[in-house]
């Protein structure tokens, strides 16, 4: 096999992971919202804040074992187009497989929210497929920036973590806790979506389009504007002499 065959066979495989781990994503979640929010779910929660610091936990522990799993390493395990945009603008990922990796999680979305609906039938459909919705009085361009914010502060520590090479193998942990804490304190705020893929498959299948492009659009800015400034540090340390050579010159 050639080597562009070869990589467009690895392409293709990666992405039916993206889409595998994505619809494992979004059944669990839609579940948790299934069991722990309906009034009268013999698991429901009634204390928002406590609702979302338990979803908060739950989510953290599964973003982090997708990531880990053989799936997940094989194809980055990126689960959220965030993911993918913020690695491509930082000149890390191939700008040819950024439109397959969002379509498999967009559509991974949608199955895994059509999943828990047919395992769970009508209680699903009672919590509106697990549409994500903030806070009333929470506005669009607050949404927008808070959303936003928080993903960016998640990035930023990713990017700290990316830098020191001794410290890689805990990315799937920090993308986990940080989205994990994103849930905990943000959920009763914004509904703490962060992730395009966790506000697509439910909107669609609930017809629930409040806000819709705000849960879009801020999860795909905000790593891209962080994946920016982490390529231009790069590209900076790159660029600088090494003690080494600079000292030889002298």
């Amino acid at each position: 096999m050639s080597n562009s065959a070869q990589s467009r066979a690895d392409l293709v495989r990666h992405s039916a992971y993206e889409f595998a781990l994505t619809t494992v994503l979004l059944f669990v979640v839609v579940s948790l919202v299934r069991w722990l929010a309906l009034p009268g779910s013999s698991l429901t929660i009634g204390n928002p804040h406590t609702l979302f610091a338990v979803a908060g936990i739950a989510v953290a522990a599964l973003i982090a074992a997708l990531m880990y799993s053989p799936p997940g390493r094989a194809s980055g395990g990126h689960l959220h187009p965030g993911v993918t945009v913020f690695l491509w603008s930082s000149g890390l990922f191939p700008a040819r497989a950024v439109l397959p990796y969002l379509a498999a999680q967009l559509a991974g979305s949608v199955a895994g929210t059509a999943l828990a609906g047919a395992v769970w039938g009508e209680p699903v459909r009672q919590v509106g497929y697990g549409a994500v919705a903030p806070a009333p009085g929470t506005g669009a361009v607050e949404l927008f920036l808070i959303e936003g914010a928080a993903l960016a502060a998640v990035f930023v520590a990713v990017a700290l973590v990316m830098a020191r090479p001794a410290l890689r193998g805990l990315i799937p942990a920090v993308i986990g806790i940080g989205v994990g804490v994103v849930i905990a304190t943000l959920g009763t705020v914004t509904g703490a979506s962060i992730n395009p893929a966790r506000a697509f498959g439910p909107a669609l299948l609930s017809g629930h389009h409040e806000h819709f492009w705000n849960y879009m659009i801020a999860p795909l800015v905000a790593p891209a504007l962080v994946g920016l400034a982490h390529r231009a540090l790069l590209t900076r340390r790159a660029a600088a002499p090494s003690p080494a050579s600079a000292s030889a010159e002298a």
